[in-house]
């Protein structure tokens, strides 16, 4: 398997989606799952970002005739079917299909064409960027994928190839918490089952600490190594700039 990474750049009123992610610099996109075949496509996208950012979205994004991932100036005329999952004053989370292939030039698509089938794919919009990560297999024509992104763009839309290589950020996002030494992780879900985390809150920290029989002191420490590393996970995704905290693996130090 190998990773292949590349990011577009637009300007402004070069797409009417992304303008609203360079007008809301705190708008953020994620997509969740995207699985393409020859005959469809479906994907799950969560957005975020202040209410009248996500007003506009909602409007671009959930018209059937716009295709959001087309990067040339020929659009799909495959209607794509949008339906929102959650729809939060803060978020969406939004479900999208479509049924066939027709003449579609969007990203996905155009991987398709040239990894096949049984890539996957990683996408986030933020600003006037949208950074995709591709796991491929290795007979995927990588190459030929860049050449025909590079000749789809439209006009005031630039493309920036960064990286083919090992399938480095997938092991990363593999981590879970079930991986964290197994004194915090007995910490903190001994915390959340017992309400320390509701507001207010259920216990206290000298109730978990005696649950669990161990010091307040070792207990708090334990606690503060796994918030640690969550609240990591969770900035390192937000705002993929500030580095690979989520990449390391939790400090198993014994206390």
């Amino acid at each position: 398997m190998r990773e292949f990474a590349f990011t577009i750049e637009y300007e402004r009123g070069a797409d009417p989606l992304m303008d609203v992610f360079i007008e809301h610099p705190e708008a953020h996109a994620r997509t969740i799952n995207c699985h393409v075949s020859p005959n469809s496509m479906w994907r799950i996208d969560r957005i975020a970002g202040p209410k009248e950012a996500l007003e506009r979205i909602d409007d671009i994004y959930m018209a059937p005739e716009h295709c959001n991932e087309c990067i040339g100036s020929r659009h799909c005329h495959t209607d794509w079917e949008h339906e929102f999952l959650e729809r939060a004053p803060s978020r969406r989370t939004i479900y999208t299909f479509r049924p066939s292939p027709g003449d579609c030039y969007s990203i996905p698509q155009l991987a398709c064409m040239y990894l096949g089938e049984g890539y996957l794919c990683a996408a986030e919009r933020r600003e006037n960027r949208y950074e995709w990560r591709i796991l491929m297999r290795d007979d995927g024509d990588a190459m030929g994928l860049h050449e025909a992104l590079s000749e789809e763009l439209r006009d005031g839309l630039s493309l920036s190839f960064r990286q083919i290589g090992g399938p480095s950020y997938w092991a990363e996002e593999a981590i879970t918490l079930a991986e964290f030494p197994y004194e915090q992780r007995e910490a903190i879900e001994t915390a959340v089952r017992m309400g320390y985390y509701q507001t207010p809150r259920d216990t206290s920290m000298a109730e978990v600490a005696e649950e669990l029989d161990v010091p307040r002191s070792t207990l708090q420490y334990r606690l503060q190594q796994a918030e640690s590393w969550i609240i990591g996970c969770f900035v390192s995704r937000a705002v993929s700039d500030l580095g690979e905290q989520c990449s390391r693996e939790p400090v198993a130090k014994k206390v």
